[in-house]
């Protein structure tokens, strides 16, 4: 699908697509009537289907942020130990997420470019008395994936563990199993994968997720309250005024992953980042996971050796319309990222790819 510059290939929000965002311009309607209803209903259809699930979906106004902290506000009770594989910017996030509500992170770390063996992870849960596992299923910072989930499951076995996943930045790229691989509560957000505008996030909730949730007597939050959020899903409706315009877009692009097919969008993305890597590598630069097993499709990050990313950047986007983004956190200056979220497909990184060369060439 051929796109109007600029090309975003940053690690979100994307590129929409007309469709979507005609669609946006439809006029307001009342949050509280039938229209609405059936709108709600869409979307959460839409959801079941990109995160594989038959659990409740809940919408948030808010970007993948408020998702996260839906989840420890609700569903992480005070002075409970959770499990945190610690390995970049989110999962650090999530460890200063657990600390805020009063609960004790239990944290496997591993250095930045790797993930926490299997091995640690489930000494780990044999070792500690957790409640629950945070995953950061993809690490935005880092370009690493998690790819342990169903491993983990069968770690735990019959323990009374809640798995909690991270997934804002590869739901809808990378495959990602809600149900088979019975992840009790799972996060993500409009502006990645799923193809929508940025400002909503999802939420999948298992229901001992939410028997939990609605049994937690600390629930500090008014705003992400899982009860509220659970009553007024039942009607079809958000508990407060919600970004009616956004879920319009949602809609759309949800239909368009339908059309496009789960499997064939995780397959795109895929081919997408293997041309993307490929090109990288015979361009001499060094990408920044050390495992190939764990290199993200999503967020390609790669190390700023010889490059000067800046200038780069700033080139690659005035004279082409297209842009990556800088390293976040402490890899700011150390990294470059390349975002395969959107609906770009073979002929557009093909584009991006020949455009890339030609700066570089120009640079040396």
């Amino acid at each position: 699908m051929l796109q109007k510059t600029p090309m975003l290939l940053i690690p979100g929000p994307i590129t929409l697509p007309e469709r979507v965002l005609k669609t946006m311009a439809k006029p307001i309607i009342n949050h509280r009537g039938e229209e609405f209803h059936k709108l709600y209903e869409e979307i959460e259809n839409g959801l079941k289907y990109a995160f594989q699930t038959e659990n409740n979906v809940y919408i948030i106004s808010g970007s993948g942020t408020a998702g996260v902290d839906m989840v420890f506000q609700n569903f992480v009770y005070e002075g409970e130990k959770i499990l945190i594989p610690d390995f970049g910017d989110f999962t650090e996030r999530a460890v200063e997420n657990a600390i805020k509500v009063g609960a004790k992170p239990v944290i496997v770390k591993a250095e930045w470019g790797r993930v926490p063996s299997l091995r640690e992870i489930i000494d780990a849960i044999e070792k500690e008395d957790v409640k629950s596992i945070f995953i950061v299923h993809n690490e935005t910072s880092t370009g690493v994936t998690f790819r342990m989930m169903e491993e983990i499951r069968n770690a735990i076995g019959n323990k009374d563990i809640l798995i909690f996943a991270d997934t804002v930045s590869d739901l809808g790229v990378e495959p990602f199993y809600t149900d088979k691989w019975r992840v009790d509560v799972c996060v993500t957000a409009s502006q990645k994968g799923l193809g929508g505008p940025p400002g909503l996030s999802f939420v999948s909730v298992s229901e001992r997720a939410l028997e939990k949730g609605l049994s937690n007597l600390r629930r500090r939050s008014f705003y992400l309250d899982i009860e509220k959020l659970h009553k007024f899903h039942l009607k079809r409706e958000t508990p407060f005024t919600p970004a009616v315009t956004l879920l319009y877009g949602m809609a759309e692009a949800l239909n368009i992953l339908k059309e496009e097919g789960y499997e064939g969008r995780i397959r795109r993305h895929k081919e997408n980042a293997e041309m993307i890597y490929e090109f990288l590598e015979s361009e001499g630069f060094e990408i920044f996971p050390q495992e190939k097993d764990y290199r993200s499709i999503s967020i390609i990050v790669f190390k700023n050796k010889n490059f000067d990313a800046p200038k780069a950047i700033k080139k690659l986007y005035e004279e082409y319309g297209i842009l990556i983004a800088r390293g976040m956190g402490r890899l700011r200056d150390e990294t470059t990222r390349i975002g395969n979220v959107g609906y770009e497909g073979r002929r557009e990184i093909e584009y991006f790819l020949k455009s890339f060369k030609t700066i570089l060439s120009n640079m040396h």
